[in-house]
């Protein structure tokens, strides 16, 4: 662990009915978990719940481990939890929140779905970044350490997730994974489509742009332009979001 003193992310969902609160540490060296990360863990339980019980969960891209976490702690002990990400800090303080939590999952470091080979799971929650990279730069939400290398359009990763998804999944499998309006969204459910059988949306949510974004509007509205984001006037505002999909595996 670094030496730096660790910061607490507390998770509770109103909305879902939850009393209690999970907590996990984050650190300077590792992406902080955002409203996306909980609109995520939104759409994943209300999947779980309006499916058959899995077998095993993914967390792809798991950053602090908050969503690999929650998810252990509501599902019985027999369900495998997985998380990985290409950070082996981001690894590391998943296994230690993982501890703290008195959770099992099983931790590994990698790019995507290397750690995972001749493995397939029941549910795969893709929390890999999706953000157009001129957007990510001044956007002031990746530590130092982290890039996103999602490409001008956001789109590099999560085209990869959905192009080879289908070879982690069990049959009947579900992906969660969220597109946002800052990538070129369009690109992202036009991949997710052609790789399956059904696409839906299960979660939205629309955020004012930030003060660190407002301050280079010129840009958002370049790359508005050339179709790589998509903004909305909402009022006095511009506003983004967040929508999340479930695709299914035939």
């Amino acid at each position: 662990m670094t030496a730096v003193a660790p910061v607490q992310f507390a998770y509770r969902d109103k909305r879902l009915g939850d009393t209690e609160t999970v907590m996990v540490e984050t650190y300077p060296d590792v992406f902080y978990p955002t409203s996306t990360t909980v609109l995520l863990l939104r759409a994943a339980r209300r999947v779980l719940a309006s499916g058959p019980a899995p077998h095993s969960v993914l967390d792809l891209g798991c950053g602090t481990g908050i969503v690999a976490v929650v998810l252990a702690r509501l599902l019985a002990r027999e369900v495998a939890v997985g998380a990985s990400d290409l950070s082996a800090a981001a690894v590391r303080l998943t296994r230690h929140n993982a501890r703290g939590n008195g959770v099992l999952i099983d931790c590994r470091r990698g790019s995507l779905f290397e750690p995972w080979a001749g493995e397939r799971f029941d549910l795969i929650v893709d929390d890999v970044s999706g953000v157009a990279e001129p957007v990510a730069r001044v956007s002031g939400w990746y530590p130092a350490p982290v890039r996103s290398q999602a490409g001008d359009d956001g789109t590099r990763w999560i085209v990869e997730v959905l192009a080879r998804a289908s070879d982690y999944l069990a049959p009947g499998g579900r992906l969660v994974f969220p597109v946002l309006t800052l990538s070129r969204e369009e690109a992202v459910l036009r991949e997710a489509r052609s790789r399956f059988g059904a696409v839906e949306p299960v979660e939205e949510q629309w955020y004012p742009v930030s003060e660190e974004l407002a301050a280079h509007l010129p840009l958002l509205e370049r790359l508005a332009a050339s179709g790589a984001v998509r903004l909305e006037r909402r009022g006095s505002r511009w506003c983004w979001a967040t929508r999340v999909f479930v695709a299914y595996r035939p």
